[in-house]
């Protein structure tokens, strides 16, 4: 019953940051949300900030499902990168919340939101490095330090797909990941010795 009760507060704080940013969300426009008492939410959060970071971790949660449901063990590293990185960059589009997070940050500099934002991002590259570790475990690559690199592969996919697009015509999603396998494997991705040897036998 407290589970429930708990979702649906997350839930309807979930609807007030969507439409007010973090900023203007206030406890009792969640309360009138969820159609409870104001003392009611203070129940199960002390404050806006432990709200918010409930909702927040939700969307960590649907990330690491959008970034998992990309992965095909039966492709390259560098592929399921770029098509994860892909879907998620999409999913980040579509989102409504965090869509308004950076009209936030953009508009009024709120640094709550700036740091969800951030969060969000360096969630993104745990998924990556994690990604990495695995491959590199796994003998399929070779590289000195997998959160460095997943911190490089992050930036330049961004550019590719964000920077790139405001000046020029945006790439697709078959161009993107062309590129990434093209310039990763050649390049920061390095295939492990011993398998590029075996795959030309």
């Amino acid at each position: 019953m407290l589970q429930n009760k708990r979702e649906m507060i997350v839930k309807a704080a979930a609807s007030s940051f969507s439409m007010f940013g973090y900023k203007k969300t206030t406890i009792d426009q969640v309360a009138k949300l969820a159609n409870i008492g104001k003392g009611t939410v203070y129940t199960s959060f002390e404050s806006k900030e432990s709200l918010f970071e409930a909702v927040l971790e939700q969307i960590l949660q649907e990330i690491q499902h959008v970034f998992d449901n990309s992965i095909d063990p039966e492709k390259e590293v560098e592929e399921n990168i770029s098509v994860a990185l892909y879907e998620i960059l999409t999913f980040r589009k579509q989102h409504q919340l965090l869509l308004k997070l950076s009209q936030e940050v953009s508009t009024i500099g709120s640094a709550n939101a700036k740091q969800a934002l951030e969060k969000v991002e360096e969630f993104i590259i745990e998924c990556i490095q994690r990604l990495l570790e695995t491959a590199k475990n796994n003998g399929k690559i070779n590289v000195d330090d997998p959160h460095i690199t997943a911190f490089v592969i992050y930036k330049l996919y961004m550019a590719v797909t964000v920077e790139y697009s405001e000046i020029y015509e945006p790439l697709g999603k078959d161009e993107i990941v062309r590129f990434f396998n093209k310039h990763l494997t050649r390049g920061i991705l390095s295939k492990n010795r011993s398998q590029s040897l075996s795959s030309k036998q």
